[in-house]
């Protein structure tokens, strides 16, 4: 089941949300040991609090959290232009009204099975839908250089448009673009999985 709402709407979805906030724990907190807030085996920020973004949500079959991501716009504050600006030396500011930033990009199902691959797709679809929808032609987001070949995988491969520097690691900055056709290079990849 896939779940579109916003911060101001998770009581509407409460359970999403907490299943939400406990993967980012895990993923964040304990196996990729960022130094994230995490209380109570959950992890919000002020980004959560603050801006109010638009979260999509994926469960299983059995309700248990399987992918989800978090996309504000790029004409308040963003993650890139207050968090990791200094990651870049050539560190583009992305202000537009057509332009969202995703983050926590968070998926608890190992990503170079089908059953990964899936459920990425199915939330990076849902976000591509989601944007076109609402007239945004770009999505922004800040990556780990070996996830290139999980977008290429996917169908949905961004243009780089910096790397950090060497003392950083390999990280990137991409840019998605949003068209009908990126959607259906997603479902067409998805349905060749199984």
């Amino acid at each position: 089941m896939l779940y579109t709402f916003s911060y101001e709407e998770r009581h509407d979805y409460a359970s999403v949300y907490d299943k939400m906030l406990q993967a980012r724990a895990l993923v964040f907190g304990e196996r990729l040991g960022w130094d994230v807030d995490v209380r109570h085996g959950r992890e919000e920020d002020e980004y959560d609090r603050e801006y109010n973004p638009l979260y999509i949500v994926s469960l299983n079959e059995s309700g248990q959290h399987a992918a989800s991501l978090r996309v504000l716009p790029t004409t308040g504050p963003t993650m890139l232009r207050q968090e990791f600006h200094t990651f870049f030396d050539d560190c583009p500011d992305i202000v537009s009204p057509d332009v969202w930033e995703c983050t926590r990009l968070c998926s608890t199902v190992e990503s170079t099975t089908p059953a990964g691959r899936s459920v990425t797709i199915d939330v990076t679809k849902a976000l591509c839908r989601t944007a076109f929808e609402s007239g945004i032609s770009q999505i922004t987001g800040i990556y780990y250089k070996g996830m290139t070949r999980v977008y290429r995988r996917i169908g949905w491969e961004p243009t780089t448009l910096s790397q950090a520097k060497p003392e950083i690691g390999d990280i990137c900055l991409g840019l998605w673009t949003v068209t009908p056709r990126a959607m259906r290079h997603m479902a067409e990849r998805q349905a060749m999985l199984f």
